[in-house]
């Protein structure tokens, strides 16, 4: 079991910051210097319980970075139904910057038949029926 700032050093080493800047956030370091922080930051770091617990909360957060099937199912049922927007240029609009303007719109009917057949292959929609029939004189022919 963590102490309390412990937790807090992992939690903050799990949302970007350095060992150094997640123990100064953590614990009291203002009358440390930057090595001595570092040293302990790592000592901290090398504990078994302490590593743990990062590898545990790192995990949970590549868990939840990757789309679940239903998820996945359901962006692409977005596009299909025109749901979810996507910058289109406007030409004869540029801005003061050289740059083109754009406006959202819904997804291009291309995009939405790919979204379609991509969810069509998730779902198994596409399967390959084989019909055909086979003569047996003997029983032997099949063995």
């Amino acid at each position: 079991m963590l102490t309390a700032k412990q937790e807090k050093f992992v939690k903050n080493l799990i949302k970007g910051m350095s060992q150094r800047e997640a123990y100064k956030n953590s614990y009291n370091a203002k009358n440390m210097k930057d090595k001595t922080i570092d040293n302990k930051a790592s000592k901290l770091f090398k504990k078994d319980e302490v590593r743990a617990r990062y590898e545990k909360l790192q995990e949970k957060a590549e868990d939840k970075a990757i789309m679940s099937a239903i998820e996945r199912k359901k962006w692409l049922t977005q596009i299909i139904n025109g749901e979810i927007k996507e910058d289109v240029p406007l030409m004869t609009n540029i801005n003061s910057n050289n740059e083109v303007n754009t406006i959202k719109c819904p997804t291009k009917l291309d995009t939405r038949l790919k979204a379609l057949d991509t969810l069509n292959k998730m779902d198994g929609e596409y399967t390959t029926k084989l019909e055909g029939s086979i003569s047996v004189d003997k029983l032997e022919d099949l063995l």
